[in-house]
């Protein structure tokens, strides 16, 4: 794995049934940075992470985040929280999308990384002119904790590797 690819790694809290994506974790050249992304942001990029393989169109991944059963039980064992199903529409997947995308050029800006958000979450056309997203980075999942031991795991998708280093910001 170069060390000038972009490393995503999404910190899930894995108790109960309702897991809630609570982190991303940037990685590259080996410095980690904590990406501030609301918690809505959030599920949205884990979402894409999950399907980065194909391409989506926004109406397309507003239907999906609707029938998700991840998205659904999002963050259900939070005290008092009373779930209700993910509601967006086409418009709002591409204005989400957009403020990712301005977060993240935030952090590289504020960092000095030689990267672009348009290169990380890129908008594909398709032939009949529709937009379609996708991630394009090495992307990986932990648990914390792990539900036998209490201590944190990595899931299936995740190589070993050591703590990161996380850069100031």
């Amino acid at each position: 794995m170069s060390s000038e690819r972009v490393q995503l790694r999404i910190i899930h809290d894995y108790r109960g049934i309702g897991k809630e994506v609570v982190a991303i974790i940037l990685t590259y050249r080996g410095n980690s940075y904590w990406v501030p992304l609301s918690p809505f942001h959030l599920v949205l990029v884990d979402f894409l992470c999950r399907h980065r393989w194909i391409a989506q169109d926004a109406q397309r991944i507003s239907a999906q985040l609707q029938l998700d059963p991840f998205v659904i039980s999002h963050g259900s064992n939070a005290p008092g929280n009373h779930v209700c199903p993910a509601r967006t529409s086409r418009t709002a997947v591409r204005k989400q999308i957009e403020r990712i995308r301005e977060q993240f050029d935030d952090l590289f800006a504020e960092e000095g990384l030689p990267l672009r958000a348009k290169d990380l979450i890129r908008s594909e056309e398709s032939s009949t002119l529709l937009v379609r997203y996708r991630i394009v980075a090495d992307v990986s999942w932990e648990h914390w904790p792990r539900p036998d031991s209490g201590t944190a795991f990595l899931g299936p998708h995740t190589p070993t590797s050591p703590s990161p280093r996380f850069a100031s910001r």
